[in-house]
């Protein structure tokens, strides 16, 4: 086979000279990696760099170097144009083993992945679990060429090398910045599609690696029953018994934000709305918090400390590092799931926590009232300030301001700048570094968490100023050496401002005995060592105080002198905090409905969010509050359903049919039949003609069979005492929604439909 240099100067059109050619060709054919003058040249020049230089940019290094250095000149248009030719495909029969080469699935080759580990160990042996994202993508090539080449078929490694720089080069922008925006991550098309009832997914590897366990129930904001932590129990204790399983990877869709459909002529807003975890919530009920059940608000918190404990356990004693990645709105109920496992914890900029209720965010109805939740967080902050000593290091009571400040939402600078995050990443690589660290788990231990914080580094990116900067030197002032909260306030009474003033203020709100409380708890539990030390305080001071408020007198005094019966262990309760029995309680509870607001449409489960897909009229609407005035088997809590109001009780076909009085005797002599696509609704027997007639899809079906068995002419607006005025009968609104089977261009069928006719009233 002819060489490069002969293939080319046998074209008599190629526009260069042989000189040329010959200086392409030396060019094209240096050993850049091994000039070290080159490559400390280079690394002088990068360093000084917050990015990598690209690729036109590296070219236009090696250029200048060449033409020095090496006394010869390069045309870079030229060459490019040389290269451009140089390995057509059609030229080329190596360019389809590369083609092949890119497109092998190592992912599902065991072998590959069996051998994957030592690869990564070696790595993290020789120092290299700092390697940057190309670097550290360079070493992944480098072990699958040699796998491919040796298994699967030979090919020239180098060659390869050279034909994806110079495929990248011509797909790429002439523009010297690209690289700052070209590097598009792969979005969020991987996630797994709403499954409230099934909640929990876990992959295993397919040799050694990561149990990767993803909830994917954004509907329900990813709240946590007890259903749903038994699920989770089982997935980490078959990661405690493989050996197989190196680590723990924890992710969540965290759903869609609404800004991403904004009207792009608008201000850009960023909207608190993607869920981590919405928290702990009591499932199979509709109370309000302060009805519900002690018995049951215990067992949940021995559920939820038990498999926390698990995580904590399996990172520290069992070398099983878990690394959670959250991409939303942290509820602190359940936010030791995400902070406090003490595994590897990424975060992006849509994460937040606030160690105080918040006005601007909805939490879930139902959650889990627990007034101390988060006081393991707290004492663990307070014991990264004590040790802190950078320069602008952290208030040494940072945790009593964070429990005591209102309307704190901490954000991804602040998370790291408190400890409690170890990453930060935007969420659009969220995806890639999921991948990046399964890829990398299967190093096996002790050097599992090294691979995995190789991986991670890779892709962090500076998260910004932290907010807590902005106050430092007055919380230090007002909490530093405040032995109690009476100190703070009145070292708060310095500052004439608003943030000295909403802190004041949210104090006074406070009942007494909890504020005094939660101030001398979080001392006490910064002095622990353990996460059960600080479970078992938490969990004893929020039953004590729970009896307290319903034992206490209105009438008498609301201080209490002696605090410390608060904090006397409840012995026997908390000897089983952190060893529920999963296994014989989901045998009873596996097959309970966790949401009694969950309908049912054509046999699949939906949320209470969608549950307006079982009434045209609730589906109609956008706007208004949430309600609970209707009849207990009725779907609940419906967004945007005004079901206090009469009108809407009379067009809702199961409120109607449902109301006192209704004729018993009706039967089904209406003639119809309840189709196979007409929507389930819980409570509502349609073999009821008066339950038949409220339905404007059934109504409506009735209507035509009647028309077609009579051959009548189509309705008229002046001849039906049943039908709509004929401006409305002309158009059918953009926002009505369709029901399968109804002719709305009939005004019979629009004359029984409750949205058309509130329409007309209107």
């Amino acid at each position: 086979m002819a060489t490069d240099l002969e293939k080319y100067t046998e074209q008599a059109t190629l526009p260069f000279s042989s000189s040329e050619l010959g200086a392409f060709h030396r060019f094209h054919a240096y050993n850049w990696d091994g000039d070290e003058h080159f490559q400390a040249g280079l690394r002088t020049i990068t360093q000084a760099q917050p990015l990598p230089p690209s690729l036109s940019e590296l070219l236009k290094m090696k250029q200048y170097y060449f033409s020095t250095r090496l006394g010869t000149h390069i045309n870079l248009d030229n060459y490019l144009s040389w290269r451009k030719h140089l390995e057509k495909p059609s030229d080329d029969p190596n360019v389809l083993i590369f083609k092949r080469f890119d497109e092998y699935d190592f992912d599902n080759d065991p072998r590959f992945q069996s051998g994957l580990p030592n690869i990564v160990s070696q790595l993290v042996k020789d120092g290299k679990s700092t390697l940057d994202k190309a670097a550290l993508q360079k070493e992944m090539t480098k072990a699958k060429a040699f796998y491919y080449a040796r298994f699967i078929e030979l090919f020239d490694f180098p060659a390869y090398l050279n034909w994806k720089e110079l495929e990248k080069s011509q797909d790429g922008p002439a523009c010297p910045f690209a690289h700052l925006w070209q590097n598009k991550s792969e979005g969020s098309s991987s996630e797994l599609a709403e499954d409230a009832q099934k909640f929990l997914t876990t992959t295993a590897p397919v040799s050694t690696g990561a149990l990767q366990i993803h909830i994917h129930s954004p509907a329900t904001k990813n709240v946590w029953t007890g259903v749903r932590l038994a699920k989770m129990n089982q997935a980490i204790s078959d990661a405690n018994d493989k050996d197989t399983i190196t680590s723990i990877l924890l992710t969540a869709n965290s759903g869609a934000p609404t800004q991403d459909r904004r009207d792009p002529e608008s201000l850009i807003v960023t909207k608190d709305e993607k869920w981590f975890s919405g928290g702990l919530v009591t499932s199979g009920s509709t109370e309000m918090q302060d009805k519900q059940d002690p018995a049951k608000f215990k067992e949940l918190q021995r559920q939820y400390f038990s498999v926390v404990d698990q995580l904590t356990a399996i990172n520290c004693h069992h070398h099983k590092p878990v690394v959670c990645v959250a991409d939303g709105i942290v509820s602190l109920s359940a936010a030791y799931l995400a902070f406090g496992s003490g595994g590897q914890r990424v975060i992006t900029e849509n994460a937040t926590l606030s160690f105080t209720p918040l006005k601007a965010i909805e939490l879930p109805p139902n959650e889990a009232l627990n007034p101390f939740a988060g006081l393991h967080l707290l004492a663990q902050i307070q014991t990264h300030a004590k040790s802190d000593s950078g320069a602008r290091s952290l208030p040494k009571n940072i945790g009593h301001y964070l429990a005591f400040c209102p309307d704190n939402i901490l954000r991804g600078p602040d998370l790291r700048k408190l400890g409690l995050a170890d990453f930060f990443i935007s969420s659009s690589k969220k995806n890639d570094i999921e991948k990046a660290v399964l890829s990398v788990a299967g190093c096996p231990p002790p050097h599992t968490v090294q691979a995995i914080r190789m991986a991670l580094n890779a892709e962090v990116v500076y998260p910004g100023p932290p907010k807590i900067d902005v106050w430092r030197s007055e919380i230090k002032e007002c909490f530093d050496d405040a032995a109690s909260l009476d100190d703070v306030v009145t070292k708060l009474e310095k500052y004439n401002n608003n943030w000295s003033k909403s802190i004041r203020e949210y104090i006074a709100s406070l009942e007494p005995v909890f504020a005094k409380l939660l101030f001398e708890a979080i001392t006490k539990a910064s002095e622990m060592a353990s996460f059960q030390e600080r479970a078992r305080l938490e969990y004893r001071l929020n039953v004590r105080y729970k009896d307290y408020l319903l034992s206490k007198d209105t009438t008498a005094e609301d201080d209490i002198k002696d605090l410390q019966v608060f904090f006397e262990p409840i012995e026997e309760e908390e000897s089983e905090l952190f060893t529920f029995p999963f296994t014989e309680w989901i045998k009873e509870h596996g097959n309970e409905n966790e949401f009694t607001n969950t309908v049912k449409t054509n046999g699949n489960s939906i949320e209470e969010q969608d549950a307006t897909q079982a009434c045209p009229y609730l589906r109609s609407k956008t706007d208004g509050d949430r309600h609970t005035a209707m009849p207990s088997d009725h779907p609940t809590i419906i967004t945007g359903a005004e079901l206090n109001d009469p009108e809407a009780v009379k067009t809702c076909p199961f409120l109607s049919a449902k109301k006192s009085g209704q004729d018993s005797t009706a039967s089904n002599s209406t003639g119809v039949g309840v189709p196979d696509d007409h929507p389930k609704i819980p409570g509502v027997d349609f073999s009821d003609a008066k339950a038949a007639e409220a339905c404007p899809f059934l109504a409506a079906k009735k209507a035509q069979d009647d028309d077609e068995k009579k051959d009548l002419q189509p309705v008229t607006a002046t001849t039906s005492p049943t039908t709509v005025t004929t401006a409305v009968s002309s158009t059918v609104p953009n926002d009505h929604p369709v029901i399968p089977g109804v002719d709305f261009s009939n005004p019979a069928a629009m004359a029984s439909c409750p949205f058309l006719a509130s329409q007309k009233t209107k």
